[in-house]
């Protein structure tokens, strides 16, 4: 009798004891709205967005439920950053060139001038002491942020009349954000922050005489070979092409430490994902882009990059001249740039010729 009794309490006990976690899991769970600057479900940097927040959902069990807002669904496109300091959403996905108007330490991160590649922006963020100076200027602004991935070098633009030299730039309205914006000022251009939902009617309507915005496939998806006919490469400014998750500092302390190591992760992941992923449309892209008749695609004219090189000494000395922080981020960066360069030079763009020549 005994054992008999001992036997049914334990039965009565053991799914009791089991419930408690779900219990406790339930009462903890957390709901995010994710805000975007982009379409939702744009290719690249849409799906991407999309992608996390179906990882982190999925992993944590639903714990962490992550829902997505296209481009001004919830919020204005550029509103973003506002609107996950002011807590009406709890994280948001964009680039961080966008929102450097707001803090010109921003653009280090994503758009500095004759900066870092996509893979050294990585081995600077995660080695060279990149995060810790992003946190040192938003953590006090309520935010929590990481990188998730970088489009690799960008195009220049794209305009609807060839570029033979630094007089044809001349007062054209063009399209373009961050640092990036401010050296084209410096040369004669007429630099305008337009969203990217709004790039391809301004074009259209002659509001814009030229535009940048990512690279051959991103560039395809918006339309801009319909009604441009001339492409030139390289950017100066969008190097690593970056783009960012950004998290209420309030919702990220309210996370278990599971939960902050989930996030972590699934950025990590979609950091490297959707680099590969940028990489992997642009091959196609440009393939197809050399199929479009009446397209030229061309490299800058000389005297137009020696005016992006002074342009772009004169604002960063201008802009090491704001604040100590400043100063000593643009140090740190650049000193990571000539380090890479340094490497690159004796080991990548020496074999870039070479592998040039063995594929034919």
């Amino acid at each position: 009798m005994h054992r008999r009794k001992f036997l049914t309490a334990s039965a009565i006990a053991v799914p009791t004891a089991l419930a408690a976690p779900s219990i406790a899991r339930a009462q903890a769970k957390h709901d995010w709205k994710l805000v975007t600057s982009l379409p939702k479900n744009l290719p690249g940097p849409g799906v991407s967005a999309q992608r996390w927040a179906d990882r982190i959902t999925k992993m944590s069990g639903g714990e962490l439920s992550v829902t997505v807002y296209g481009g001004g669904e919830l919020v204005p496109p550029f509103g973003t950053q506002e609107a996950v300091e002011n807590g009406t959403a709890q994280a948001y996905h964009g680039s961080g060139s966008w929102f450097a108007g707001r803090d010109i330490s921003h653009a280090f991160f994503f758009s500095a001038p004759f900066g870092l590649l996509f893979d050294e922006m990585h081995a600077w963020m995660y080695y060279g002491g990149g995060q810790e100076l992003l946190d040192e200027f938003t953590n006090p602004r309520g935010l929590q942020i990481f990188i998730a991935g970088g489009s690799g070098v960008q195009t220049f633009g794209w305009f609807k009349k060839p570029i033979n030299s630094l007089d044809d730039l001349q007062g054209l309205n063009f399209r373009a954000t961050g640092f990036g914006a401010s050296v084209l000022n410096k040369i004669g251009m007429n630099a305008v922050t337009t969203p990217p939902g709004e790039i391809f009617p301004a074009l259209q309507s002659g509001a814009l005489d030229g535009a940048e915005w990512v690279g051959p496939s991103f560039d395809q998806a918006f339309g801009l070979q319909k009604i441009m006919s001339h492409m030139y490469t390289p950017s100066f400014g969008d190097v690593y092409g970056g783009i960012e998750f950004g998290i209420n500092l309030d919702a990220w302390n309210a996370l278990s430490e599971d939960l902050q190591t989930i996030v972590v992760t699934a950025t990590e992941a979609e950091a490297n994902r959707s680099s590969a992923d940028a990489l992997n449309m642009n091959l196609d892209g440009l393939a197809a882009l050399r199929e479009v008749e009446g397209l030229t695609i061309g490299t800058l004219p000389e005297d137009v990059w020696d005016a992006l090189r002074r342009a772009s000494h004169e604002a960063m000395d201008e802009v090491a001249g704001t604040n100590d922080f400043v100063a000593k981020l643009m140090e740190n960066y650049y000193s990571y740039v000539k380090r890479a360069s340094e490497y690159k030079q004796l080991y990548d763009f020496a074999l870039y010729e070479q592998r040039a020549s063995y594929v034919g």
